[in-house]
């Protein structure tokens, strides 16, 4: 089932590290499947296809070039899994088995890990078959209106650019993409028409952040909040965009989710539209 997990951890010395650490988190997690499941690990290098993960960059960071660590303090790095065999792996990572994680050559001591949302806002598990309320049990109301806090840079691949807003296509899109290939109840691809042409931005908070990738080559995302709302009420559509609203928590949106990118969450209750700005990378782990 999927599963968020936020590891609270710290570095074992005083150090200057860069703010970006996406990529050497995406690795340390990497080696961490790898050592249980080379195999799996193996595929999900290779795969260009949907991952059934996401990792984040170290929360606290700033996305500042240069950034001075400090051993006392805690900093936090969320992983989610959206597969069975990366739960079962995923069960053995507990703060007393993991030795210090590699990155980009500081190690990192795991001293905490929340897997509950009363833990912490960003934790939690939920199976597939209850994401799918919506659709399965038929409930007496549906939202016609879902909100979005994009806590990490967020944007899409589109006809190989990159398009650093979150329209309702692309969001229900990229969430639809990839719900059908982590979960065996797979919705219809007429949802992303749907989308398309019956969701509209109805308000929005957004703004850009530069974030580096491979080689250093410059990504752009929004970061921020953003709500769609529905002009075709129609039960059975707002179904399947509320299962994949709430499945965005676990999966991420956007391109990038393995490397701190699409880091979001639906926003449910009326004390939770006046979440914490994010900071100037766009990360926020708070509470």
């Amino acid at each position: 089932m999927p599963q968020a997990i936020v590891f609270t951890i710290r570095p074992l010395a005083t150090a200057q590290v860069a703010g970006h650490l996406n990529r050497a988190a995406h690795a340390a997690i990497l080696g961490l499947i790898q050592r249980a499941d080379p195999a799996l690990a193996a595929r999900i290098h290779d795969d260009n296809g949907r991952k059934p993960l996401t990792v984040s960059n170290v929360w606290e960071l700033g996305g500042e070039p240069k950034v001075i660590v400090d051993p006392e303090r805690n900093y936090h790095l969320r992983v989610t899994v959206l597969s069975p065999e990366l739960e079962h792996i995923a069960a053995g990572w507990t703060p007393d088995a993991l030795a210090p994680l590699d990155l980009d050559g500081l190690p990192w001591q795991v001293i905490a890990r929340a897997d509950r949302n009363t833990d912490h806002a960003w934790a939690g598990s939920a199976t597939y078959q209850e994401l799918a309320m919506p659709l399965l049990s038929r409930p007496d109301h549906l939202p016609t209106v879902w909100t979005f806090q994009f806590a990490s840079p967020t944007t899409f691949r589109q006809r190989g650019i990159n398009v650093p807003i979150p329209l309702p296509d692309l969001v229900f899109g990229s969430l639809l993409d990839q719900w059908n290939a982590s979960s065996e109840l797979a919705l219809p691809e007429e949802v992303r028409r749907y989308a398309a042409e019956c969701l509209v931005i109805n308000r929005y908070e957004l703004r850009s952040v530069a974030s580096p990738t491979s080689g250093g080559v410059i990504q752009i995302g929004a970061v921020g909040r953003c709500s769609f709302r529905s002009i075709n009420h129609d039960r059975y559509w707002r179904a399947c965009i509320d299962v994949l609203a709430r499945f965005a928590f676990y999966s991420g949106i956007g391109a990038g989710t393995t490397r701190g990118f699409g880091q979001a969450r639906l926003l449910t209750k009326p004390t939770d539209q006046h979440y914490r700005e994010p900071n100037n990378d766009g990360d926020t782990l708070s509470d």
